[in-house]
């Protein structure tokens, strides 16, 4: 069994390389400024964004955001873990690490053991929910209609789908196996009645197996298999110990090799669209848990490829998911995004069905839509484009979305069609346009005053843009880089009892520094690369390493610190409100209900009129 390295070695270790010649066996680094500069290791890119800072001892991609210490590098680059990343180091070093530090570990057993228990649960819960649908004469039914929707044996094995029946199977099993009552309870596998007794929480539905990126079953997703339109048709386990719906992603633990070495991912809306592309051979799909795409499922998906597919349905509602798909994939990673079009208004589950493998394959790779041509048809929805009022506010809608594109020539295109189209002036929209894109190319600084990113961002290659960030994430960037680097900005934003960052990656951040600096029994955090090595989690150290280049001269007149937390505490609540209630709006209309459609709005206008007061 391994045993943790020592903290002070781990830092002698670190302290005795160079992180240049960590990386420079992986990309060729030329010097420019302060920084030395590459093109990234982990994605094709034409102008070099990957910056080596020597003095630091830190890495930084300006493209697709990975950044840390030699060892963050080195557990990226190789897929190595932290010891194993330490221990390489320390060869380059010429350092002797005992191997008892490195020696094979079973991950289980850094988990409590309350988890393990409740994993082998799940794990014993998926085989006989499995046994049943195959081999019982009560998962008969189900076993035919999951052949009628085109699945194999192999694919039914694979995926260890299962069915659950009436009259509390599942209960009744474990009980006869004297499994402890409290940890049935726990396991969100059952419903507690008021007298405490415990009921299956699924019955007579299919059953989709949801496992953690590791391969562990920790939920399920059950499919009504009766006709009863008074029960739900899906029902979901709840949230537990063992499952954050908006952390997992069906079918990563399979996937994530193909999506590695494609470097694309196919992203479905359903499991049955997941499982049906990978028993036609496509291997690199994965689905959210409903179209409820999440931060931290883009952010996974950033880390392991470089081109994501919508593929979702076609109806009003998978449109209306794919357009906020895009803009979050847009705001949350560098992904190149792309919509999948399935013909005839078809699920891709269907489509396969009907047409075959063959079609369904062509579909997938060539059927391809930009996501700024998804966009613009999917506005008009909204809009009776022969009236001269209703185009004006269709173009106002679109030149945002224009505004994202960074190929002047795509741009141009775009800009060109809509002048023709309706009849407008393409100088005037230009003029729309690039008002836009400076909105979008500083950083504000405080009620009335400006930043232009070059002064927020050191050493930058001059083709970088940087990403448009919101108001709230640009308080909580700058404010927490002023509280790690600066103790009285530290002492002031703490001394506010209810204060908290709202993006739970810079809340953890925060924690984490606290518990450093006491460890340390420091006051500021000068050597960054040591606390990454503290912080150890890639996506963390990666934030960090973004955090390192806001300069210093944003860091100044200390009373600008009550504005961020303003900022926090009033605007970042109310700015999710008006986008929970704009998302509520656009569906509305989607589906023609003009009622909630006026109610809604007027909701957004009395919001946004709350906004603007407080600003």
């Amino acid at each position: 069994m391994a045993i943790s390295i020592p903290d002070e070695l781990v830092e002698n270790i670190r302290q005795s390389v160079n992180i240049v010649d960590v990386v420079s066996p992986y990309v060729a680094l030329k010097k420019q400024g302060r920084n030395l500069f590459g093109r990234c290791p982990w994605h094709e890119e034409r102008t070099p964004s990957f910056s080596v800072n020597e003095e630091k001892q830190i890495f930084h991609c300006f493209s697709c955001g990975r950044g840390g210490n030699a060892f963050t590098f080195l557990m990226e680059k190789e897929e190595l873990s932290f010891p194993q990343a330490v221990a390489k180091v320390a060869d380059l070093t010429g350092i002797a690490l005992d191997t008892a530090y490195t020696a094979t570990q079973d991950e289980k057993v850094q988990i409590p053991q309350r988890q393990r228990d409740l994993l082998a649960l799940y794990e014993e819960a998926t085989k006989f929910y499995h046994y049943l649908l195959v081999n019982a004469a009560s998962g008969e039914t189900a076993l035919q209609y999951l052949h009628q929707r085109g699945l194999d044996d192999n694919t039914i094995d694979a995926y260890m789908l299962g069915y659950a029946p009436e009259e509390d199977a599942l209960y009744n099993y474990f009980n006869e196996k004297k499994i402890d009552y409290q940890l049935m309870r726990e396991s969100e596998l059952f419903i507690v009645w008021d007298d405490g007794s415990l009921h299956d929480r699924f019955v007579d539905r299919v059953l989709f197996t949801i496992r953690n990126k590791g391969g562990a079953p920790i939920a399920f997703s059950g499919r009504r298999m009766s006709s009863d339109d008074t029960i739900a048709k899906y029902m979901n386990s709840p949230e537990s110990v063992l499952f954050d719906k908006s952390e997992e992603l069906f079918n990563f633990d399979l996937a994530k090799t193909t999506i590695k070495k494609s470097k694309v991912v196919i992203l479905f809306e359903g499991f049955m669209d997941v499982i049906a592309a990978f028993q036609a051979g496509i291997h690199n799909g994965v689905a959210s848990m409903g179209t409820s795409l999440t931060k931290a499922q883009v952010r996974r998906l950033n880390q392991n490829a470089e081109e994501i597919h919508v593929a979702y349905d076609s109806d009003a509602a998978g449109q209306a998911a794919t357009h906020r798909a895009i803009e979050l994939i847009d705001q949350n990673s560098s992904l190149k995004t792309k919509i999948i079009h399935i013909p005839d208004n078809q699920d891709p589950d269907e489509y396969l069905r009907s047409q075959g493998i063959d079609a369904f394959q062509e579909v997938l790779t060539r059927n391809l839509e930009d996501p700024v041509a998804f966009n613009l048809n999917y506005l008009r929805q909204d809009f009776d484009l022969s009236n001269q009022g209703d185009i004006f506010n269709y173009l106002e809608q679109v030149l945002p979305t224009l505004a994202q594109v960074k190929e002047p020539l795509v741009r141009q295109t775009f800009v060109q069609q809509l002048a023709t189209e309706f009849n407008v002036s393409s100088s005037g929209l230009e003029e729309q346009l690039r008002s836009l894109m400076l909105q979008k190319q500083v950083i504000k600084r405080g009620p009335e005053s400006y930043i232009e990113p070059e002064q927020v961002i050191v050493d930058r290659p001059t083709l970088f843009e940087r990403p448009a960030l919101s108001r709230v994430e640009q308080a909580e960037q700058i404010l927490l880089t002023w509280m790690l680097k600066r103790q009285d900005a530290w002492l002031k934003v703490t001394s506010s009892s209810d204060f908290h960052f709202v993006d739970v990656i810079y809340e953890t951040l925060f924690l984490l520094a606290d518990g450093f600096k006491q460890k340390k029994q420091i006051q500021e955090i000068k050597d960054w690369a040591e606390f990454m090595d503290f912080v150890k989690e890639p996506e963390l150290v990666r934030v960090l390493s973004q955090l390192n280049q806001i300069d210093d001269a944003l860091m100044q007149d200390l009373e600008q610190v009550d504005e961020y937390v303003s900022v926090l505490l009033n605007q970042a609540p109310l700015e999710e409100k008006i986008k929970q209630k704009q998302r509520e709006l656009l569906e509305a209309k989607q589906v023609h209900n003009e009622v909630l459609a006026t109610q809604l709005s007027f909701e957004v206008l009395t919001l946004l009129r709350e906004k603007q007061a407080k600003q």
